[in-house]
């Protein structure tokens, strides 16, 4: 289940290039914050009402979208061309996943003044999880996972069927709409690590991942009972 620290100050969206001349995987936050915008800044520390709490949301999230461009830009030159291009591939689908995952997530409190920050909170754990595999790519593995994809796989559809039971119409086809941009995400990025680590790093990519899923899915029913 998403945690999320109390979105959404005035910035711009950059995109940056990547090496090879393709789109870099998440559109990178620029640092163009007036004078005015910075004095306007709420002290997130001491954060009380919706509308600040939403802010601090929003910059949280803007700090770990640098932070993860810093280390997909310090992973690039490591890489071959093929396993560049597996990444960036991997990546875009990523983007997707997180987009749609966080609509998901925000339409529990669907038109209401809440929903700025939960939409951040979760790029912001998101976008933190992607951040700490990239570090883990940059050291030459893979992050660590178990070899029981298919016990991992049948929890999954057990608990998706569950969830799916539970939501009510326009929920449950945001819902639908994430996971299947999960699932993309989750075989491209396990094609990258396999092609380092071969068939074994697939099979733990895709048990990793896909009980890092089926804890999120858990903590979905427990909001939605």
């Amino acid at each position: 289940m998403f945690t999320y620290h109390p979105m959404l100050t005035r910035f711009t969206l950059t995109l940056l290039v990547c090496l090879t001349g393709v789109v870099i995987a998440t559109p990178c936050l620029t640092a163009t914050a007036t004078a005015t915008e910075l004095a306007q800044q709420p002290n997130c520390d001491k954060a009380q009402t919706q509308t600040e709490m939403n802010i601090c949301a929003g910059m949280s999230y803007e700090s770990a979208d640098r932070a993860l461009n810093r280390t997909y830009q310090a992973l690039l030159p490591k890489l071959s061309a093929a396993r560049r291009q597996k990444l960036t591939d991997a990546q875009l689908r990523w983007i997707k996943f997180r987009d749609t995952e966080c609509e998901f997530y925000g339409s529990e409190a669907e038109g209401g003044t809440m929903q700025p920050m939960l939409v951040s909170g979760c790029k912001d754990q998101i976008t933190q999880r992607r951040t700490a595999d990239f570090s883990t790519y940059l050291t030459g593995k893979s992050p660590a996972g178990r070899n029981n994809y298919q016990n991992a796989d049948r929890r999954l559809n057990q608990l998706y069927q569950q969830l799916l039971q539970r939501l009510e119409h326009d929920r449950k086809q945001k819902l639908e709409t994430a996971e299947l941009a999960w699932i993309a995400f989750r075989d491209s990025t396990c094609e990258f690590e396999a092609s380092s680590g071969g068939n074994a790093a697939r099979n733990q990519c895709l048990t990793r991942l896909t009980r890092q899923r089926n804890q999120q899915l858990q903590g979905y029913l427990a909001i939605n009972r």
